[in-house]
């Protein structure tokens, strides 16, 4: 019984040392977390748009709705570098741009707090993006230009432009307008056609093609420059004016529907014209004007290339007072001519580069310094297949001259 009350006389000593010493324990964490005062997190940005670039990164900084942030510190390169950005007080709600230059191609993690004037500092926001150098444009490419031709009347000139490669976003093109002047025209991906509405000629045209090499990117991305010399000014002669001079000498349509005229009519397939039978033999056409040639070209009847009766051989003359009988005193031959096949094959064969050279029209040159004439004569000398007559499907002229 004693020892009964002894133990509870203890109890009830203790129990009050206990709680003193639990509220002075509690006191003291509480006054641990208050030292240096409340602790402040000003709101951290929005929005931070991360856009590729050369050598660079364009970073867009979205403020948030916090109206004490006064300022913007962007970290990368495991911190060692960094940028302060303010916040302007007009127009908070506006984008912030921050372009970060200098970068070495690669990944980077971008680090963005915000400050108040007590420079306290908010919850971190990451960003990544990338920066692209010659690593990446080494792969890049030119678009492949396919052809330079001048319009029919020499004032444009017509840039035929081969397939895009994989990123391409479209052609720059550089060149020196017919007053002196620089100009420049961006060609769409989906283009394979470019007009260049007037040209010095014999300027140089540079082109390279642009590329994007995400859907991020900033800023379009080249191979290096490719460079064309432009063509001096050339200008077929106005077909309009063509008609038959018919001499006495000269061979007539050997009918079938295959006349002369249908030499200019600008139609490529059959009919074209086709002689009597009878070689050699010639025929004339007046241009309606005088002009020096530059250079002509011939198509053959496009439904028996290379065979048959299609013109192998002739010769071109002019002049600009042909004698009334149809001799030939008055007449100044230009040049002797051979047709080429580019495979070499026996007649009746032929390649598809044989038949696309073909269809394209043959070119033919004119010595330089001839003179200018209104009036061409034709003599036809033989054809590929060793027939008795002679066929032929379209002819232009090319003058230099303006």
């Amino acid at each position: 019984m004693k020892y009964a009350t002894y133990f509870t006389c203890l109890w009830m000593l203790v129990i009050p040392i206990s709680m003193v010493s639990c509220n002075k324990t509690k006191g003291d964490a509480y006054k641990k977390y208050l030292e240096g005062g409340e602790i402040t997190y000003p709101g951290r940005v929005d929005t931070v748009i991360v856009q590729s670039g050369y050598h660079r990164i364009q970073l867009s900084l979205v403020p948030g709705n916090d109206p004490l942030v006064t300022a913007f510190r962007i970290l990368w390169n495991s911190n060692r570098d960094s940028i302060e950005i303010a916040v302007p007080q007009q127009n908070r709600k506006d984008t912030i741009p921050v372009l970060i230059s200098g970068l070495q191609e690669g990944n980077y993690n971008f680090i963005v707090y915000s400050y108040d004037k007590e420079n306290n500092r908010s919850v971190v926001v990451n960003a990544f993006g990338m920066a692209y150098g010659n690593s990446y444009t080494g792969t890049l490419v030119n678009r492949t230009l396919k052809s330079v031709v001048q319009s029919a009347d020499g004032k444009q000139v017509i840039l035929n432009w081969g397939e895009p490669a994989g990123g391409e976003q479209g052609i720059e093109v550089n060149y020196t307008g017919a007053a002196g002047t620089v100009q420049q025209i961006i060609t769409g991906a989906g283009e394979n056609r470019t007009v260049l509405p007037d040209y010095q000629e014999h300027s140089q045209l540079t082109y390279r093609s642009r590329y994007k090499p995400d859907t991020t990117a900033f800023e379009n991305f080249y191979p290096e420059l490719s460079a064309v010399t432009l063509p001096v000014f050339e200008r077929e002669l106005r077909k309009a004016d063509f008609k038959v001079l018919s001499l006495p000498t000269d061979v007539k349509d050997g009918g079938y529907g295959w006349l002369i005229d249908y030499l200019w009519d600008e139609k490529y397939g059959t009919p074209g014209f086709a002689t009597q039978s009878v070689i050699p033999c010639w025929f004339t056409i007046d241009a309606g004007s005088a002009a020096p040639l530059s250079r002509f070209k011939i198509w053959q009847a496009s439904d028996r290339l290379y065979k048959q009766e299609n013109v192998k051989t002739f010769e071109l003359y002019g002049s600009n007072n042909p004698a009334a009988d149809g001799s030939w005193d008055s007449w100044t031959k230009i040049g002797a001519y051979t047709s080429v096949k580019p495979s070499g094959l026996p007649v009746g064969q032929n390649t598809d580069d044989d038949i696309a050279f073909a269809k394209n029209g043959e070119v033919f040159a004119v010595p330089q310094n001839t003179p200018a004439f209104r009036y061409y004569r034709f003599r036809l000398l033989s054809n590929w297949g060793g027939a008795a007559f002679m066929t032929m499907g379209e002819c232009t002229f090319y003058t230099h001259e303006k």
